[in-house]
């Protein structure tokens, strides 16, 4: 599976609020306990060797491809 799906559905999970109030009462044992859940940044990966890349990364730096950022839904 590529990261970046994964990274996606991971952040569409912990945006609902049925997914919220479930972790809030295993993490609480409390109703109605907001988590703060951290959000990562998707990982940006050089289409040309796989290299993980840095965000702001223009170019790989181990094969020279130009970077293509991934698109935000």
């Amino acid at each position: 599976m590529d990261p970046n799906d994964i990274q996606q559905r991971m952040n569409e999970m912990q945006s609902s609020e049925s997914f919220s109030n479930v972790l809030g009462k295993i993490l609480s044992g409390k109703s109605g306990y907001k988590p703060v859940i951290e959000k990562k940044h998707v990982a940006v990966i050089c289409k040309s060797c796989n290299k993980v890349l840095d965000d702001v990364a223009k170019f790989c730096p181990e094969c020279g491809t130009k970077v293509e950022k991934p698109v935000a839904h």
